[in-house]
């Protein structure tokens, strides 16, 4: 007898979303952008560009970014600013940060080197 496949909760991904006083959304993300997720993160952030000049994407949640979910934060970068939005990176845990620096994308994110 099997038994149903039950969601592996370290492969999961939630984003909240939250407005700044000046009206400038916030991506609150938690758990893994990876393959079974990075459609979500992808989706989000070109839902909110063509309105926004900035977006934030908060990742003091998020311990754990693969190489699908890299591709899908830089996908999503090119596309807030081909819609003249620029996409951030907040509060980013260290070893997400340390992916970002070993692909030399930090300074594309943050705009400035680590």
């Amino acid at each position: 007898m099997a038994a149903n496949p039950v969601p592996n909760p370290q492969h999961t991904l939630t984003i909240e979303h939250l407005v700044s006083a000046d009206g400038t959304p916030t991506l609150l993300c938690r758990g893994r952008i990876g393959v079974e997720t990075s459609s979500m993160f992808k989706h989000e952030v070109k839902s909110l560009a063509p309105n926004h000049k900035q977006i934030q994407a908060d990742l003091s949640g998020v311990n754990f970014v693969d190489s699908s979910g890299l591709g899908a934060v830089l996908a999503s970068y090119m596309s807030a600013k081909s819609a003249g939005c620029e996409l951030k990176l907040i509060n980013v845990q260290p070893q997400v940060r340390d992916l970002l620096d070993m692909t030399r994308l930090a300074a594309v994110f943050d705009g400035k080197s680590s």
